[in-house]
């Protein structure tokens, strides 16, 4: 990062609380906090040039305001079940330098590929919702031969997490800087589906960075498709976490989000 981010995390809270103040929530309510961090090799220079540390820096008071114990939980994702990882609890005493420290060539399937369906599960049995006996079906023994002999792409169920901790509220803030995998997408879609049906209590705040003038055109469709699914677009992350609390809050939290901190 260009210039130093200098930031006062319990002002940066108390200006949280504000934000929400003004916008007719006076008691901030109590959730715990994901952070997922997109490690593929598309977004490596915003990682190494310290841009993605600000972002997640810039969301360290959101897990002082929100979480019971002031923390958010980070995950990190690639391509592959594998490479969503759960790397452990940030909180305002430990989150400087944390991407150099505890993500960069540190996390499984670092300048991988993009999937989000596996980190999206990861979150869900972390914060107490179990997937019931959803699978997920990827292709297996396509290509010419498999054709040929009427084998086809054959579907591999991949393992389900399952847990029987008790549902805890949560909101997941999910940072890509791309679209994910062409054969990740009925499966994101589905969980995302299914959760909703079973009235799970997350809220999936998707962030998209890119200094491209492209869409996030699938992240766009989850939204209209789903009510407790959001996109903020970044596209210049250095302009944004340098931003104003204020700023920063009022970017942050659209409409629809703020409906679902009032419920």
């Amino acid at each position: 990062m260009k210039q130093p981010l200098q930031l006062n995390l319990t002002k940066a809270a108390a200006g949280l609380v504000l934000s929400l103040q003004k916008r007719g929530i006076n008691i901030p309510p109590p959730m715990e906090l994901a952070f997922n961090l997109d490690v593929s090799g598309s977004f490596r220079d915003e990682h190494q040039d310290g841009l993605t540390q600000g972002l997640l820096t810039r969301l360290v008071p959101w897990g002082m305001v929100f979480d019971p114990d002031k923390k958010m939980d980070v995950f990190t994702f690639s391509d592959g079940a594998s490479h969503a990882y759960y790397v452990g609890e940030i909180t305002e005493n430990d989150h400087d330098g944390y991407i150099a420290r505890c993500i960069i060539n540190k996390v499984p399937g670092y300048n991988g590929g993009t999937d989000y369906a596996h980190v999206l599960r990861k979150n869900l049995a972390h914060f107490g919702y179990g997937c019931g006996n959803q699978t997920v079906a990827k292709p297996q023994g396509g290509g010419m031969l498999g054709r040929l002999f009427g084998g086809g792409a054959k579907p591999v169920a991949e393992p389900v997490v399952t847990t029987t901790q008790t549902k805890k509220r949560a909101l997941v803030i999910h940072v890509t800087d791309g679209d994910n995998n062409g054969d990740d997408k009925e499966p994101t879609r589905r969980l995302l589906r299914e959760s909703a049906e079973r009235g799970d209590q997350v809220y999936y705040l998707f962030i998209g960075c890119s200094n491209q003038p492209s869409t996030f055109r699938y992240i766009e469709q989850l939204g209209d498709e789903f009510p407790n699914v959001g996109l903020v677009v970044i596209r210049d992350i250095e302009k944004f976490v340098h931003m104003t609390d204020e700023e920063v809050n009022e970017q942050l939290i659209g409409d629809e989000l703020l409906e679902w901190l009032k419920k």
